[in-house]
């Protein structure tokens, strides 16, 4: 019976232990996801288009500049003149150029005549330009378009050959004859620090590519370590899409080396180059997973304790309730429910065993004379001294209101005997004499032994006689049945 009980509060415990984990763990699953929902919204629809705008402005208004002081230089009437007149005195164009290049802060100023082919700079003349000269093609390339201006990429020949960003315009005179091309450069080292610094900024890997794939400035350490995203792994397969020139931009993922990939791309016509920005998705959620982890092992700890709570207060009115069915609360023994487990127990063990029945004389009169919580106090006392004179081995059960059964594993006689130390302890206990005002309690008793094949119904049915004719001869007086 204690088993099945056991394993039936084992399985409550279980059940409990997999509602409560499994609804927190379900409930921070859900948190988790729309976290992580709410969150790659907001990358793809808001801090990646915004932080591609800012760059893409930044980038504008580094080259609106140039691009209207270049204007400005092909319309100077002293470039015209200076140029109309034969080009005589290099110094002055050179200085003109130099201070060009220090008022805006530009990385280089130049001027190419149509008329000499002489290139012009702030330091003097740097070379004449050829027509068989491959380094010398885009002035042939941009003359031959008509157009007022352009921005091309290429190695300044004047600074070491580093990349550089130039703006050229078309120079013309009072007939709108070409006279050449003039212009400033911008190192193109400034919009690749530019992009490390939003890099670093934003946790964002930036590119510029132009329409073939190739990456022409990127901030440091990126992602893609390919020249060219049309061979890099996972972009290269949407790089078609991204290629294509649009003024509307463009939002796309992609499986990286390293995770998930979110990208926004623009398109930037003044340099004919694409940007794009490069968002980890594995990054930028990595904080919601620890986040994760740590509400789920606190979760996993609070509902410890919870479970903890639960048991207890479950073992508790558990030990309650076993106390209220099986026990007497008033009385500190056992009830008749009780009797008949022990009983069975008693029956097992060994045939060789007694009932004794005892009950308080004249209990009634005690109740009227002293009052109730006296009289509760009397029986109170008198189940004491039974339980000190039966022994611990003895099972002492509150059979009626003042009767008390108990099962003593002994013979008729020998539970004669202890009947009678019972009696001696009641009549003469000190406690009990204060409590009724030195009246003497006495107690009478029956007492049946087991008989082969005997039941309990019989064997408390004979205990139950003996009692009454004891009480029949008088107060204190024991029968055995």
């Amino acid at each position: 019976m204690t088993g099945k009980k056991l394993m039936n509060r084992f399985y409550l415990f279980v059940f409990i232990s997999v509602l409560l984990f499994s609804g927190y763990f379900i409930t921070n699953i859900v948190s988790y996801q729309a976290a992580k929902d709410s969150l790659r919204s907001s990358i793809i629809n808001t801090s990646l288009p915004l932080t591609r705008d800012n760059i893409y402005s930044e980038i504008q208004r580094d080259l609106m500049r140039p691009i209207f002081i270049s204007s400005l230089m092909a319309n100077d009437t002293f470039v015209k003149d200076w140029a109309i007149s034969g080009e005589k005195n290099t110094a002055q164009i050179e200085k003109y150029l130099t201070h060009i290049k220090h008022k805006y802060d530009f990385f280089t100023s130049f001027f190419v005549s149509e008329t000499t082919g002489n290139y012009y700079y702030y330091d003097g003349v740097l070379k004449k330009i050829e027509k068989d000269n491959p380094r010398d093609q885009w002035y042939y390339n941009f003359t031959s378009k008509h157009e007022p201006y352009e921005l091309t990429v290429d190695t300044n020949q004047a600074e070491r050959n580093i990349m550089t960003i130039f703006i050229n315009h078309r120079v013309h005179d009072y007939d709108h004859k070409l006279l050449g091309v003039t212009g400033v450069g911008l190192e193109l080292e400034r919009i690749k620090n530019l992009l490390s610094e939003y890099q670093v900024r934003y946790d964002r890997d930036i590119y510029l590519v132009d329409q073939n794939g190739v990456i022409q400035v990127s901030a440091r350490n990126t992602e893609i370590s390919q020249p060219n995203i049309r061979k890099a792994p996972g972009i290269g397969e949407i790089a078609p899409q991204i290629l294509q020139v649009s003024y509307v931009s463009g939002n796309f993922e992609y499986d990286g080396k390293n995770g998930h990939m979110l990208l926004t791309s623009r398109y930037i016509p003044e340099l004919n180059w694409f940007l794009l920005v490069v968002q980890n998705q594995n990054s930028a959620l990595k904080t919601i997973w620890q986040n994760f982890i740590k509400n789920t092992m606190i979760g996993f700890i609070l509902t410890l304790l919870i479970l903890g709570v639960i048991i207890t207060v479950i073992n508790y009115y558990h030990s309650r309730l076993e106390g209220e069915t099986f026990g007497d609360s008033l009385m500190g023994c056992f009830n008749r429910q009780e009797f008949i487990r022990k009983f069975n127990i008693h029956l097992a063990r060994s045939k060789d065993f007694s009932l004794i029945l005892f009950d308080v004389d004249d209990f009634k009169g005690v109740n009227d004379r002293y009052g109730h919580i006296c009289a509760d106090m009397i029986l109170e006392r008198t189940l004491a001294l039974i339980k000190e004179e039966v022994g611990t081995e003895s099972t002492v059960v509150r059979w009626n209101g003042d009767e008390f059964m108990v099962i003593v594993n002994v013979d008729a006689g020998e539970a004669n005997r202890i009947a009678l130390k019972v009696q001696e302890a009641v009549n003469t206990d000190a406690r009990l004499l204060k409590l009724a005002e030195n009246e003497t309690i006495q107690v009478c008793a029956g007492i049946s032994f087991h008989s082969e094949y005997e039941t309990e119904a019989g064997m408390t049915f004979r205990a139950e006689n003996a009692l009454a004719e004891a009480k029949s001869c008088g107060s204190n007086t024991i029968r055995t049945a």
